[in-house]
Parts: C-alpha cells; structure tokens; sequence
C-alpha cells in the first residue's frame, strides 16, 4: 500500500469519526444549552443553537420542588438496592452453573434463565400491577421495585456471572482443596478475586437499568415512592412543558451513573474483556 493511500484511507477514518463524534456529542450538547435558555427562547418555531440569555437559575428551579430531590433519592435507594440482590443472587447462581452443572442440562437452564431477560416488559405489564396489588407490602412501595427489576437483572447477571465463572481457572481452586481450604474459603478467597471485574461490569449493567427504568415504574408508584423518570413529566406550567427545567433535571440525573463508570471504567473494560482471549 503506498503512502497516498495510506494516508487517504486515515484521513476518510478520521472523517468518519469527526462526524460520529458530532452526531453522538451534539444531542447532550442541546441538552444543556436548552437546560440554560429561558421558557421565552425554547418556544421560538426556529430554535437557538446557543442561549441568547443563560439561565443558571433552571438547575435551582428543579430543586424547588421537593420532589426533585426525593426522587432521585428513590432511585437510587432502588437502584442500589435492585444491583446489590442481583450481584448477590447472580454470582452463586453463575458459580453453580460454571461448575456443578455442565453438559446438556446446564446449558439449557442457563438458556432458559437468559430467555427470560428478552420478552418484552410490556407483556407482562398489567399481570404484574395485580400481581404486586395483591401483596402485603402494595404497589407503592421501594420493595416492590426492588424485586420487580430482579425479573429483568438477576437473568443478566446470572448468564455473565456464569461466563465470568468458567473462564476462572478451576485448577486453583482445586490446589485450594489439596491446602485443606473448605469449599466457602476457596470461594471467596481465590475464585472471587478472579472475577471481580466480570462483578464490576455485572452490577454497572443492573444499576444503569434500575436507574433509567421508566415503564414500570411509572406504573406501580405513586406519593410514596416516585423514581426520577416518573418525576420528569411533572416539570410543567399548565399545559406547557417547561423543557429547560426537564432538561436540566435530566442531566443532574446523569450525574450518578456518569461518576460511577469514570471511577469504574479501568473495572469495566477489564471485565467486558473477561475470557475474550484463552490462551
């Protein structure tokens, strides 16, 4: 390949790049500038690619409400919650099917475990509201929630706690074995360690779920507990929809997912890669 070409070829990557970065970077960067524009400018036909007056006071107008920040502090009570019994319950579920059921039998459970996480939620939408109506702890209620997601997050964590499992080198927990280590102390002490980043990335998965949950949510709270997506919709005027407010809510609502992955993110590269090469 000569020179030129090799150079066309980088400088055509580099172009394709620019413009993915644009499309992916200019839809959070509206969302802020609208977050700062006054009610007037967002209701122009032709929209402001930047604030003719910025607004700073939008991010203390969503906190006037109290609800604001009471749901946020639902979510994320749900959310951490919802990824601890999911972390929990799928790791000793992948542990026993990684190594106590192998062949045929295990293979197919494992599948029929992950099926479960691709119906769509809606299917099961109104069977779940009588369902929770008819439990001593109701509709309304973070327990609800909490168990509810496991539906959709234990499934996830048990196939990839499963895959994470079996790429740990089980050789070392028999050596484990031989140094009289009984089967908890080799559990916690040295398959555990192997497998902390495939953890990490596990609970990443199920928190981002729990926290961005919408339709659900929407249907089984109310005055007592009321997640963030619920609380969006509610940033109105009469029969206006006060967009700065519902924007900058929505990026303070980032803040708490964004954070974990910058501090989690060497954790979370390193466990989606978990068993990609064997050697």
């Amino acid at each position: 390949m000569s020179e030129t070409t090799a150079r066309a070829i980088r400088f055509l990557l580099l172009a394709f790049l620019g413009v993915w970065l644009f499309f992916t970077l200019f839809p959070f960067y509206f969302q802020l500038i609208t977050s700062l524009k006054p009610v007037a400018e967002i209701n122009r036909m032709i929209p402001t690619f930047w604030p003719e007056v910025l607004v700073p006071g939008n991010y203390a107008g969503i906190f006037a409400d109290p609800g604001s920040l009471k749901a946020l502090q639902d979510s994320l009570i749900v959310a951490l919650a919802n990824t601890a019994l999911s972390l929990f319950l799928g790791t000793l579920a992948g542990y026993a099917l990684a190594r106590y059921l192998k062949g045929p039998v295990g293979e197919n459970l494992a599948f029929w475990i992950l099926s479960n996480r691709m119906f769509p939620p809606v299917a099961v939408l109104i069977p779940m509201f009588f369902l929770f109506d008819n439990t001593p702890w109701g509709t309304d209620s973070y327990f609800s929630l909490i168990v509810l997601y496991l539906v959709f997050n234990l499934p996830l964590a048990t196939w990839l706690m499963m895959v994470f499992f079996r790429d740990a080198p089980v050789e070392l927990e028999e050596a484990a074995y031989v140094d009289g280590w009984k089967p908890f102390q080799a559990f916690f002490r040295v398959t555990l360690p192997l497998v902390l980043p495939g953890m990490i990335s596990v609970a990443m998965l199920c928190f981002i779920f729990a926290w961005n949950e919408y339709l659900f949510a929407n249907l089984l709270t109310g005055t007592n507990v009321k997640t963030f997506p619920v609380h969006i919709p509610t940033f109105t005027q009469g029969s206006q929809t006060l967009w700065n407010l519902v924007m900058a809510f929505s990026l303070v609502a980032m803040l708490p997912p964004v954070i974990m992955f910058v501090l989690l993110r060497r954790y979370m590269v390193r466990g989606l890669s978990l068993g990609v090469v064997k050697g």
